[in-house]
């Protein structure tokens, strides 16, 4: 039997097109982010700006009443950032739960 790559994850990947912020936790400030895809274990969204890989972050999805999104908060920590386009986009570990 044949897998797939999506199949070989541990964690299936919920696919996000949200607004998203994002606080840098050591300076207090403030990005825009999209989010991209959420699993488990981890997060990733694009932004127009990059981050330093292990940098601790604070994220933030708001659903402003949109009913097929639920509020969502964290603790991550930055494990890879890709330029992508006119961004980049960043690969993170959730730590906690907020």
């Amino acid at each position: 039997m044949s897998l797939d790559f999506d199949e070989k994850r541990d964690f299936q990947r919920l696919q996000l097109n949200h607004p998203m912020k994002v606080t840098e936790q050591t300076t207090g400030r403030a990005h825009q982010g999209l989010g991209r895809d959420l699993s488990a274990t981890g997060l990733s969204f694009y932004m127009e700006s990059s981050l330093p890989e292990g940098a601790l972050l604070e994220v933030a999805i708001d659903p402003a009443g949109q009913s097929a999104v639920l509020p969502f908060r964290a603790e991550v920590e930055v494990n890879r950032v890709d330029r992508e386009n006119q961004g980049y986009l960043v690969a993170t570990k959730i730590l906690r739960m907020l």
